[in-house]
């Protein structure tokens, strides 16, 4: 078996010295208002909430696996325990993300945590959420009027006052996005949540190990009652989703990068570049080669 990648948990504090960012006011929270052009290089598993848009230029995510193109009418969230990673970002790109933890809205007697069964904030649900124009405006507002105040507080003020305001936009967040939230999507028993942690380790390990019995090892379960799991929650098995995960790279790799079907081949972990051709003609209906110069439908 190959050996097992460990991934910490990612602190506001990491991405403050990772990014050489100057903020001395907390460790618990975090607002941006630029987005720097440094970002990590693997997968972080983060202990605090995320969320934000880009106003302009283009941000790709990767999160549990998953990418996701970010446009300036769309709103990011990432959560504690998910995997993140920045895939492509165009330089200028721009906008306003905020990060806490929960711990920091803990002290408020009345939190989201508290007060609500579920929110925008909450697994299960969609990590990019596209809003219409009327509701894409008043996000933004929200966020500039609140980002403006946080930009001028003072001390000793500034920490119970930064809670105030992040629970505000937190809460009238929510109200806008409710209509976008599905509560059947909330993670909310064994089922989901091994179902969440199998898409995690396929979003690291999917290089490694191709094979179901890696995961269920991983998640200590049986590989039939993986099997069981996996299928009731996505309609697919296990193998399918592994398969469309490696696709989903070799795809993404053949199509935006320049490194040569052997160096593709090698970091997908197969044997040989002629075995990698075979699996990728296989399962895209064409070779790398055809699919890198005519550029055939990535979904296809």
């Amino acid at each position: 078996m190959k050996g097992k990648i460990k991934i910490e948990d990612y602190s506001i504090k990491d991405i403050i010295d990772y990014r050489s960012l100057s903020w001395p006011n907390s460790r618990d929270f975090l607002f941006l208002t630029e987005i720097p052009m440094k970002f990590e290089a693997d997968f972080v598993r983060p202990d605090y909430y995320c969320f934000g848009m880009i106003s302009q230029g283009q941000l790709e995510m990767n999160i549990n696996g998953r990418f996701y193109n970010l446009s300036p009418n769309t709103i990011m969230i990432y959560r504690p325990g998910q995997l993140w990673k920045v895939a492509r970002l165009e330089e200028g790109t721009k906008g306003n993300f905020i990060l806490f933890t929960k711990r920091f809205l803990d002290s408020l007697n009345e939190n989201i945590f508290s007060l609500k069964r579920y929110s925008f904030l909450s697994h299960g649900i969609q990590s990019a959420i596209e809003l219409n124009k009327v509701d894409y405006e008043t996000i933004k507002k929200l966020f500039a009027e609140i980002f403006s105040i946080f930009s001028h507080l003072s001390e000793p003020s500034w920490e119970p006052v930064a809670r105030n305001l992040t629970s505000a936009l937190i809460y009238e967040c929510d109200n806008v996005l409710s209509s976008y939230i599905n509560a059947g999507e909330v993670v909310s028993n064994r089922e989901d949540e091994l179902f969440v942690k199998f898409k995690q380790l396929l979003a690291v390990h999917f290089k490694i190990d191709r094979k179901p019995d890696f995961y269920a090892s991983q998640l200590c379960i049986t590989a039939h009652h993986m099997y069981t799991v996996i299928k009731k929650k996505s309609g697919k098995t296990p193998s399918q989703l592994i398969g469309e995960e490696v696709m989903r790279e070799a795809k993404y790799q053949v199509m935006y990068s320049l490194a040569s079907f052997a160096a593709i081949s090698s970091d997908l972990n197969f044997s040989d570049p002629f075995t990698f051709s075979k699996y990728f003609k296989k399962n895209a209906g064409c070779s790398p080669l055809q699919f890198r110069k005519h550029g055939v439908n990535q979904d296809k």
